[in-house]
């Protein structure tokens, strides 16, 4: 069961936790219990610095697999093109 709590947010922080309320049709006080639980399941060593370097290594693979991959179709759509050009003939 819940109990009444007295915390401080910033202004962004309150009308960030409104407006989300809003849009998943909840209260303001279930985000607030939510991001609770979402910190609070968090390994006590967490480091949000790590976290972001790991982030910006996966969206660097990302961007280097996405590069392969328009290579593929690139090479693909010539095959394709030369097969044409030949049957063609």
């Amino acid at each position: 069961m819940a109990t009444a709590t007295t915390i401080y947010l910033t202004g962004k922080q309150r009308k960030g936790l409104f407006r989300r309320a809003r849009r998943r049709r909840t209260s303001f006080s279930k985000e607030v219990r939510e991001a609770l639980d979402l910190y609070l399941d968090l390994p006590p060593d967490f480091e949000k610095e790590r976290l972001a370097a790991l982030a910006k290594e996966a969206s660097a693979s990302m961007d280097r697999s996405i590069a392969k991959l328009d290579e593929a179709i690139a090479f693909c759509r010539k095959t394709v093109e030369r097969i044409d050009e030949l049957e063609r003939r």
